[in-house]
């Protein structure tokens, strides 16, 4: 029996009708697209010189990896800057935290964080873009902060080659900086500790963040509390103006800082009991670590 011509039109329609809305739907390779974005906003001890800042940063995570982009006016013309990725919101004592890392007991350079270079323009315009093939887990992306830049001589390519671990890492150079300029809240991380009381001292907490702050090979302030509850991630940075080792004791982490630098460490609170935050070389201890029950 031959059908007619219309109803054969009429089935290779519907067929198409299918294949389409499969295809709306995603299909069936479970592919997800998320974009977050903030304006940026001086934060409290911003230098002079940025009263009409302006702009905003935007981060795309997607089954590729990340990919993120930041615009702004308002800056200093032709000036060096650069930017991070940064694991709180802008609203912490110390905005924006410690820098976003895909593996905490990582290296604080590319590709395990995320970074940013650029010079702005003549007329105090500046943008970049970043990307790396990992994604960032939903909510961690909590802020992206910019800085004044000093010396961005070590790259992210150099950086990853050095690692040897075949993630991509573009638009961002190395990473010394000095002061925070503004942050744009992206995702917010988790709420500031109540127990956190100034930018360079006090104590940690679920989220909360602190900054130590080294001069003259001492912490400024005195030895800083951190506190913490088994399996709650702890969360801190140290700026320091001399070169040394950071040895948080017991759990076996140490990471370098430059002479005028600084680093972040951020892991999870496995281990029970008091230990020491040192600077290595100096003996000196800066932080007492307490994880409780």
């Amino acid at each position: 029996m031959r059908h007619p011509k219309n109803v054969v039109l009429l089935a290779l329609a519907l067929a198409l009708a299918a294949s389409v809305a499969l295809a709306a739907c995603g299909g069936s390779d479970g592919s997800s697209e998320e974009t977050v974005s903030g304006q940026f906003e001086l934060v409290p001890d911003a230098p002079s010189g940025y009263s009409k800042l302006s702009g905003e940063a935007e981060l795309t995570r997607s089954d590729s990896g990340t990919q993120a982009s930041i615009q702004l006016s308002g800056l200093r013309p032709d000036t060096a800057y650069v930017a991070h990725v940064h694991a709180v919101g802008c609203d912490q004592p110390d905005p924006g935290g410690p820098h976003f890392q895909f593996d905490p007991n990582g290296s604080d350079m590319p590709p395990n964080e995320i970074h940013f270079s650029f010079t702005s323009s003549a007329q105090g315009e500046g943008e970049a873009d970043a990307s790396n093939s990992r994604k960032v887990p939903a909510g961690e992306a909590g802020s992206i902060v910019v800085h004044t830049a000093e010396d961005e001589s070590t790259t992210a390519d150099d950086e990853a080659t050095e690692h040897g671990d075949g993630h991509e890492a573009t638009g961002h150079g190395g990473h010394s900086h000095s002061e925070k300029i503004a942050c744009a809240e992206l995702e917010g991380g988790e709420e500031p500790s109540s127990t956190t009381t100034a930018p360079n001292s006090g104590k940690g907490g679920e989220g909360g963040a602190t900054t130590i702050v080294v001069k003259n090979g001492e912490p400024v302030g005195g030895v800083q509390d951190l506190d913490y509850k088994a399996g709650e991630q702890v969360r801190f940075s140290v700026d320091s103006d001399v070169a040394d080792e950071v040895h948080v004791h017991g759990y076996d982490l140490m990471k370098d800082v430059a002479a005028g630098g600084s680093v972040s460490f951020s892991f999870p609170a496995e281990i029970e009991g008091i230990f020491e935050v040192e600077l290595e070389e100096r003996g000196e201890q800066i932080a007492e670590l307490r994880v409780n029950p």
